[in-house]
């Protein structure tokens, strides 16, 4: 007995230095999420726990620890909700369109008269948060935001000289492969949002509410319907397929331009794939032969179920399952 105890305990020594010896080689979050990877979503906040990770963030002009930044409670985005933001994909180390969300940025600091719009800096932060938070070879996210900056509460703009308050951070982001191949639910929600919401406005209550909705339902996401017609999803845009033709609503004033919409787009473009930009009546939605979200976090994901009735078969269809292989080649080349 003692004989089979010894080699046994050996045994399992020999392995947990072989373990350690991975681990060494390793980032050990990546060991960890590789060896659990069924887990990983759950991992990833316990590690960070575990391991008291903290973040650098960017902070006007300043990379601090992201527990160390403090926002003053006069400032316009914590007291008016007077600011825009963006949300930027990290493909292990690359920013997906970088340049586009910069743009969109500073298409929406003008519509709302802030007192500067070009970011051009913004690139290198986004680029160096990647890179100090060890980011570089796995899937992450950047979230960028501007306001209006410190001032006393008015309904009035502050003096035009007022700094505006700018803030960055980065995270691990951990995509669910299963929506995106097996496809998802989603519920629709009446558009109660003001009209423009092409500015991507960090007023994000009506948004939410439908977000809650959707999961109170048993669904991942929730479509706007504003008089009838389809307008985007929560924090999505929108595509249906009928009869081999693909169909979004046209970027107006009512919806977001959304950046992985225009790769989409592009991509029918030059693989000469027939689409439309028109308007789509709610009953059109239930008639689709497919219907897809897409987004910087959900890419394409194919719409199944809407309201609890099956789109077509009620199985990602032909189209959605082409874009997805084709945005994923722009993905791979960039």
């Amino acid at each position: 007995m003692d004989k089979h105890r010894t080699i046994n305990t050996y045994h399992y020594i020999t392995l947990l230095f072989i373990e350690i010896k991975i681990i060494a080689q390793k980032n050990l979050y990546v060991y960890i999420i590789e060896k659990f990877s069924c887990q990983r979503i759950f991992l990833s906040g316990l590690i960070a726990i575990i391991l008291g990770e903290n973040m650098i963030a960017y902070f006007n002009g300043q990379f601090l620890q992201q527990k160390d930044i403090t926002i003053s409670p006069n400032d316009r985005g914590f007291l008016m909700g007077d600011g825009v933001y963006e949300v930027i994909r990290s493909y292990h180390g690359h920013l997906f369109e970088l340049d586009a969300h910069i743009e969109r940025l500073r298409d929406g600091t003008n519509a709302l008269q802030f007192n500067r719009s070009t970011f051009n800096e913004l690139k290198d932060i986004a680029d160096q948060l990647i890179l100090k938070n060890e980011l570089v070879h796995q899937d992450a996210t950047v979230y960028i935001q501007v306001t209006r900056g410190v001032a006393k509460r008015s309904h009035k703009f502050p003096p035009s000289d007022t700094p505006l308050t700018i803030y960055a951070s980065a995270q691990r982001f951990s995509p669910t492969p299963s929506h995106t191949k097996n496809g998802i639910s989603a519920t629709l929600y009446p558009d109660t949002r003001w009209e423009r919401c092409n500015i991507k406005s960090i007023n994000l209550i009506v948004n939410s509410m439908a977000h809650q909705h959707a999961l109170d339902s048993s669904a991942q996401e929730a479509i706007f319907i504003r008089n009838g017609y389809l307008t985007e999803g929560a924090h999505t845009n929108v595509f249906m397929i009928k009869n081999k033709t693909i169909i979004t609503p046209p970027a107006t004033n009512f919806i977001l331009d959304g950046i992985t919409r225009k790769v989409i787009l592009s991509i029918c473009h030059i693989h000469n794939i027939p689409v439309e930009e028109r308007s789509i009546t709610e009953k059109e939605l239930f008639d689709a032969d497919e219907l897809m979200v897409v987004g910087t976090t959900v890419e394409i994901t194919p719409v199944i179920m809407l309201n609890n009735k099956s789109i077509k078969d009620g199985k990602p269809g032909p189209f959605t399952i082409k874009l997805q292989r084709l945005f994923h080649d722009i993905i791979k080349h960039q």
